[in-house]
């Protein structure tokens, strides 16, 4: 009889396991879970947060129901831990399986897709983001994404060259805590950047744009391995579930001349969302001294104890957050190298 055995990420037993099953080991796992007969390995799961991953069985014994067994035991510690949603990111061909465990699907993409536990989450959510929004004005109705760790001029220029093609602009901040700025406060100096752009609409970007279940390339900065499928399904789940539901048919973001996950993942919208009615279009990035202003090189300045250096990057509001004790103890941990 099959045994469940919590595992430590042994890479000489897990990496090849995987392989074999046309997978790799993410770096995001936070539990791991084996099914073994005796000494040997037969089926493997692990948790990423609340998401459930790296799903496989040894080739000689799939059709034995060893999924499910995985699947409730992930399901119930996830809930246990107080999930209210578990999400499972798995290859398309696995979704009648998970369906028929009563997940739902949120979006498939070309090599992954994402189902959830709560099959009314996602509708839950487009209502909200339907009841923050005004009535449909002028055409094109467009959106832009961001992290905003921090808010800066770049940020800025970005969404008043944005909010010029468009009648009204959705702005998405992600809502991950992956970041060395929280969540909460990056949201407020977003809306604080932008409080003289009247067609601007802001929203927390929640579980399902640039998040740890749809994206968890971006948090790990890991741009080749699975980052591929994870652009793509997050991309995917946009343009066919919250485009629609806003009428969005323009996405606009900061062209990326240094970082490569993010050139990746602009690549991929510009793939992706034409074929789903959605245009795509890249506004070149503020530069001050020659180079572009980015949140990254805020943080770095921030890190070497230069907090001076950013004045010129910075709008106001954040300038003044950063000397304010939520931003002074953000500071300190990114002196330290904690953040």
């Amino acid at each position: 009889m099959a045994e469940l055995r919590e595992m430590s990420l042994r890479f000489d037993t897990i990496v090849p396991f995987l392989e074999e099953a046309g997978l790799r080991l993410e770096p995001d796992l936070t539990d791991c879970r084996g099914l073994y007969e005796g000494d040997n390995l037969i089926a493997f799961g692990a948790l990423a947060g609340h998401t459930i991953k790296c799903l496989a069985v040894r080739e000689d014994r799939r059709g034995e129901a060893l999924l499910n067994i995985l699947v409730s035991h992930l399901y119930t510690l996830t809930r246990q831990r107080g999930a209210e949603n578990v999400f499972v990111f798995t290859k398309p061909e696995n979704i009648p399986l998970f369906e028929s465990l009563s997940f739902s699907l949120a979006a498939r993409a070309e090599m992954a897709a994402l189902l959830e536990s709560d099959r009314n989450a996602l509708p839950r959510y487009l209502d909200r983001l339907k009841a923050e929004s005004p009535e449909r004005g002028a055409a094109p109705v467009a959106a832009v994404v961001m992290n905003a760790n921090p808010f800066t001029l770049g940020h800025r220029h970005l969404l008043r060259e944005a909010a010029k093609e468009a009648g009204t602009l959705h702005i998405f901040v992600v809502e991950e805590e992956n970041s060395a700025f929280p969540s909460a406060h990056r949201l407020a100096l977003v809306r604080a950047g932008c409080a003289d752009i009247p067609n601007a609409v802001i929203h927390s970007g929640g579980p399902y744009i640039i998040s740890a279940a749809t994206f968890p390339s971006y948090f790990i900065k890991d741009p080749a391995g699975a980052a591929p499928a994870h652009a793509a399904l997050d991309v995917t789940l946009f343009a066919t579930r919250i485009a629609p539901a806003l009428g969005i048919t323009l996405r606009l973001c900061g062209e990326e001349p240094l970082d490569p996950l993010t050139r990746l993942y602009n690549e991929t919208l510009a793939n992706i969302l034409p074929a789903h009615g959605v245009n795509f279009s890249a506004i070149p990035r503020k530069k001050s001294e020659g180079e572009p202003i980015s949140a990254s090189r805020v943080r770095a300045l921030i890190a070497a104890g230069n907090i001076n250096g950013t004045r010129e990057l910075l709008p106001d509001a954040t300038w003044d957050y950063l000397h304010s004790p939520d931003g002074q103890a953000v500071c300190a941990k990114l002196r330290e190298g904690k953040a």
